[in-house]
């Protein structure tokens, strides 16, 4: 009796060892691959939430058209200004829009996300076959689910950029900036990922030289608005 019991104790003792082994393995090597993989996916379906988002709030009601304002001075350009009731309200748009689509996801509103976006839930399963870091073998396997969180508020705002365009011309391009810190979430483990994504919202050419730029602060040619 006390010979089985010892011989069962030991098949315990390795089936621990072995199990305490395989773990240290799934989490030192497979997790790390596989959060990667996630995390790059995750910032490829969020620039396309982001840049959707953006296009779908801005083109409709022709806000943009009032953006900036043009002073002359005896016919010639002396400043451009950026109207800050037009910029408080486009980055407030986007930034909901933008925060209310990424949360669909957080829910799994994948219906809606599939219908608005095009994203299924299938966008949001990571093929195990990736550890093997083969073409040929990163399908196969079971799938894993990863899913996100909103860690925050999104956030925006506006910069410019002021070149010279042929003989005695400028051409100011506004872009919005998207940032947003996202939780990326795994069975065994979970990560945070920052995006940052820059969209032109705004091209236009300014006949004459443009010395300066107003956005709140007096800046010179080629500084942004916002750092």
């Amino acid at each position: 009796m006390k010979k089985k019991l010892c011989i069962l104790i030991i098949i315990i003792l390795i089936v621990i060892i072995i199990a305490f082994y395989i773990v240290n393995i799934i989490d030192k090597k497979i997790t790390p691959i596989i959060m990667d993989y996630s995390k790059s996916e995750i910032k490829k379906i969020a620039s396309i939430i982001i840049n959707r988002s953006i296009r779908d709030n801005l083109l409709d009601d022709g806000i943009l058209d009032n953006m900036l304002i043009v002073t002359k001075n005896d016919n010639e350009i002396s400043s451009v200004t950026l109207d800050s009731t037009v910029v408080n309200k486009i980055t407030n748009r986007i930034s909901d829009a933008c925060e209310d689509n990424l949360r669909k996801i957080e829910k799994g509103k994948y219906d809606e996300l599939k219908k608005e976006f095009n994203l299924s839930r299938e966008y949001f399963l990571v093929p195990s076959g990736i550890i093997f870091t083969n073409s040929i073998l990163s399908n196969i396997g079971p799938k894993i689910p990863i899913s996100l969180k909103i860690i925050g508020n999104v956030t925006s705002g506006i910069k410019s950029e002021v070149k010279e365009y042929g003989i005695n011309n400028s051409l100011i391009t506004i872009s919005v900036e998207i940032n947003v810190e996202l939780m990326v979430i795994l069975p065994l483990s979970s990560d945070y990922v920052s995006i940052t994504n820059y969209v032109p919202i705004l091209v236009k050419l300014i006949q004459g030289k443009v010395p300066q730029i107003y956005g709140g602060t007096l800046l010179n040619e080629k500084e942004s608005l916002f750092k």
